[in-house]
């Protein structure tokens, strides 16, 4: 199969791939007016939940898992790591279990999910703890962990921890030990957490500029620790709710775009009409205008946002070329994740996770999309056939 389209900072060219994997590039010329461009497809580390399905939800089956992916290839997502949030041991164990259960059903939902993210419960239960739930909160357990993992099958690729509470250094150098991505984040900790933890090992900010309290000390933050730490690549929201515009600027020039990874955050109201829902018993509410909070009005609650729209946001407060937007949800991802069912770029010997789409203002408009070199999604109202 060859596919003939722009392809960002390239110019026109024509993409060659035999049995799911890219063969070749041949590069045709400059860009043509008015094609579609083809990219890697767009990977989301941190998703809670979409399209009514949370992942977190006491009732989650896998077929509600596998209903659920044609919604994600809409939106060009071709790889995502479920993120469940704080709760009891009993709940993450029982929704780990059903992740694998939907593994071993469908193929492609294995495909599309690389490892699982454990956010919570091991974040601090100050003004930091957003939307979680401080009453399952507490400090991490190795062996607790080693328990989750056992029910996640050894899938939990990522965790995310407050670097202040007792025995997380330990943790993290264990963790990393194991091959497990540490990330910071939901801490009241200051520099000398954050410091410490890049010493033992963490790797990764997690929705750096929220998960902290609403009033910190000008100097001595543990934003500016992890803008500082080069070791830390950041995660960022990109929703126009969660971050100004001017510290999505300051993320991107300090950790370049190699380092720099948007995520949706989103829960399962992503795609819902507005009205009120629950996150792990806590009651939230999605707005008209897309904004996810909790009803009692104290902080966010996630988001409702697409990849494909946080990816035209992050461009237009950046004002970074399509390439390198494109980047910090595909490539960036892919190379932290590092695992070889992904597709970190356009190269030979990359997997053939890719999306055919149109640019515009507010999101990109996905008219195709490949896992392996499977055609999951086509949009025949542009003219194109499944």
């Amino acid at each position: 199969m060859d596919i003939s389209a722009n392809l960002p900072g390239r110019g026109y060219g024509r993409v060659r791939i035999r049995e799911g994997i890219i063969d070749g590039i041949d590069r045709m010329g400059p860009e043509r007016a008015g094609e579609p461009y083809l990219a890697p497809g767009l990977i989301d580390i941190q998703l809670n939940g979409f399209a009514g399905v949370d992942f977190s939800a006491p009732n989650l089956e896998p077929e509600q898992l596998i209903a659920m992916l044609p919604e994600l290839w809409r939106t060009g997502l071709v790889a995502f790591c479920p993120t469940l949030i704080t709760n009891s041991v009993e709940a993450l164990s029982r929704n780990f279990r059903v992740l694998e259960q939907a593994r071993r059903l469908d193929a492609r939902f294995a495909l599309a999910v690389p490892c699982y993210h454990l956010e919570g419960p091991y974040l601090s239960p100050g003004p930091s703890h957003g939307a979680h739930d401080p009453h399952w909160m507490h400090p991490p357990d190795w062996e607790e962990f080693c328990r989750l993992q056992q029910a996640a099958g050894g899938r939990i690729g990522i965790v995310t921890i407050a670097p202040e509470l007792p025995g997380a250094c330990e943790f993290i150098r264990r963790a990393a030990e194991q091959g497990v991505i540490v990330s910071i984040g939901h801490t009241d900790g200051g520099p000398r957490d954050v410091h410490q933890a890049v010493l033992a090992g963490a790797r990764l900010s997690t929705h750096l500029g929220n998960g902290c309290p609403q009033q910190i000390d000008r100097h001595a933050n543990p934003i500016w620790a992890q803008l500082a730490a080069g070791e830390l690549a950041a995660s960022i929201i990109c929703d126009t709710f969660h971050l100004p515009e001017d510290l999505v600027r300051v993320v991107a020039r300090m950790k370049g775009i190699e380092r720099t990874i948007l995520i949706t955050d989103a829960t399962h109201v992503a795609t819902l009409p507005p009205g009120r829902y629950s996150l792990v018993g806590v009651p939230i509410e999605l707005l008209p205008g897309g904004k996810v909070v909790r009803v009692d009005g104290n902080c966010l609650a996630g988001s409702a946002v697409t990849m494909n729209r946080a990816v035209a946001v992050f461009r237009q407060y950046t004002g970074l070329a399509l390439a390198e937007a494109l980047a910090a949800a595909a490539t960036a991802p892919a190379r932290l994740l590092a695992r070889p069912q992904l597709c970190a770029e356009l190269a030979p010997g990359e997997r053939a996770n890719l999306i055919l789409f149109r640019p515009e203002p507010d999101a990109l408009a996905i008219d195709r999309l490949w896992l392996g070199g499977e055609v999951l999604h086509a949009n025949t109202a542009d003219g194109l056939s499944s």
